[in-house]
């Protein structure tokens, strides 16, 4: 009898075990199409993606932008949690078909994954606490006594390595929020780091103590953010920048964009490429 059970069990689960190995060897656009569903990761940093405490929803402007991409080419989305660095890893282990809100934030990983269209753009700028005027100058900032504080595997970790060699690197986890950066900086703890202003924004307004650009009369640098797929999965990059090019060709890019941001200037949507240059 226990024989029948346990042949019965192994009978039963075999459908459930064929069927993931059948997902695994399938392409990822080939997983879509059979699901009808596009895992999508995102890495938790607000105003992007943030969980809503009462709900457990993702919500934010990542959010709401990949919802609508996914809704015009009649696809469900689910998005699942990423931690930041991880993105690579999680594509290849299938755990996810695209990572949404991708810059890349690690050049490394360019070697690695396809990029779409940009959904947006995002600039990101130095700053340091509110009160200091000590920084005129940019070489001010590449000297060992400064120091930055980063998010391993994020851009406030890239670009401080690459353009301020000299000053000291603070690197904090890669699970750390967002937040974690900005309050390093107001209590004193570093003098600067690079980041987003619309992070920024939502920190200022809650906070006392504020953050202030460094030299803010251009962006440090200025990141294509979309969606991302392993690479070789060119179909479905295909599929996802028709669909990235339909939220802006029907206005909902727009309207998004300026839900998060009505001042247009911590986000800038991409350029209509029917005008032409004057």
């Amino acid at each position: 009898m226990k024989h029948f059970i346990l042949i019965s069990l192994l009978l039963l689960a075999f459908p459930l075990c064929a069927s993931s190995a059948d997902n695994n060897t399938l392409s990822a656009y080939e997983r879509v199409m059979k699901t009808g569903t596009i895992r999508c990761g995102a890495v938790m940093w607000p105003p992007f993606f943030e969980v809503e405490p009462n709900t457990g929803d993702i919500q934010g402007l990542g959010a709401d932008f990949y919802r609508e991409m996914a809704s015009l080419i009649d696809i469900n989305i689910e998005f699942v949690d990423v931690v930041l660095g991880q993105q690579v890893e999680d594509l290849n282990r299938n755990r996810i078909d695209v990572m949404c809100n991708e810059g890349p934030w690690a050049f490394s990983s360019i070697k690695f994954m396809e990029y779409s269209h940009p959904a947006y753009f995002s600039p990101v700028y130095l700053y340091t606490k509110e009160g200091r005027t000590d920084f005129t100058r940019m070489d001010q900032l590449n000297i060992p006594n400064i120091t930055f504080v980063s998010i391993d595997g994020d851009l406030s970790q890239t670009l401080a390595q690459r353009r301020f060699p000299n000053a000291k690197l603070l690197s904090l986890p890669a699970i750390t929020d967002v937040a974690a950066l900005m309050l390093y900086i107001t209590t004193g703890k570093a003098d600067a780091a690079i980041i987003d202003p619309a992070a920024v924004d939502g920190f200022n307004k809650n906070n006392e103590t504020k953050l202030i650009k460094i030299l803010d009369k251009e962006p440090f640098a200025i990141y294509p953010v979309g969606v991302a797929v392993r690479k070789g999965e060119q179909e479905l990059l295909n599929v996802l920048n028709a669909a990235i090019s339909a939220v802006w060709n029907t206005g909902s890019g727009e309207t998004i964009l300026r839900k998060y941001d009505p001042t247009g200037e911590t986000l800038l949507a991409p350029a209509k490429p029917y005008i032409g240059s004057q």
